[in-house]
């Protein structure tokens, strides 16, 4: 049976293989936001998609964060991180569905104009 020390160990080891993999994502998730963003030259949706870029940038420096205040302990900073994290969470999920609706219209709109 895993005493109380080994149960956070592991638990630790978990956290870390979570945040580097999420690092790759987030970074995946960038590239294809600026693929993404070629395929419209200017206007808004470009925008949208530039504040889409900044939210994974912020979730990644949140995730270093993380990594980094393992080694810190700092529960005060665990706090803070957690509620940045749920914050922007929120917000980018919103900001994702509503740019992939207006996204998808926009397609929609020039597919009948052709």
């Amino acid at each position: 049976m895993l005493c109380l020390e080994e149960f956070i160990y592991a638990l630790t080891f978990i956290f870390e293989i979570g945040s580097v993999t999420s690092l790759i994502f987030l970074s995946i998730s960038f590239y294809i936001a600026e693929r993404i963003k070629k395929l419209f030259p200017g206007g808004n949706i470009v925008k949208k998609w530039q504040i889409m870029q900044v939210l994974i940038i912020i979730f990644m420096a949140i995730q270093v964060v993380g990594l980094i205040n393992i080694f810190l302990e700092n529960q005060d900073l665990t706090y803070i991180i957690s509620g940045i994290l749920n914050l922007s969470t929120g917000i980018f999920i919103v900001i994702l569905f509503n740019l992939n609706y207006k996204t998808y219209k926009l397609i929609l709109h020039k597919s009948q104009n052709q």
